[in-house]
């Protein structure tokens, strides 16, 4: 994976229906590369899909169960995490109430 994949559309296509796990080569150059010099976390992330961030946090779980994991790769699950749940709160369209994971786990349960 390259940074390519998080500035180029057609890059971030092939990514979303590429579900295998993440090397950690890919992910190194995540840590080194935009991520490693990115000023603003959250803009950053922001400009991720969401396809290619659920794959990021999954290969940055799964970095931090190492012995040895990358240092700044917790700042980025946890930075990435957030993400993930922003979104997932936010409405899916405007004015719309945003989800909320209890109350659709209490109705279905």
């Amino acid at each position: 994976m390259t940074d390519e994949i998080l500035t180029d559309p057609a890059m971030s296509e092939r990514a979303v229906t590429d579900d295998r796990a993440m090397t950690d080569e890919e992910l190194r150059r995540h840590l080194e590369g935009r991520l490693g010099g990115a000023v603003d976390p959250a803009a950053t992330l922001a400009a991720v899909p969401d396809a290619e961030l659920a794959r990021l946090a999954d290969g940055l779980y799964r970095h931090l169960d190492t012995p040895s994991p990358a240092f700044g790769a917790r700042f980025w699950y946890v930075q990435v995490s957030e993400e993930l749940r922003r979104r997932r709160l936010r409405p899916s369209r405007p004015g719309a109430a945003p989800a909320d994971p209890v109350a659709s786990e209490a109705a279905a349960g």
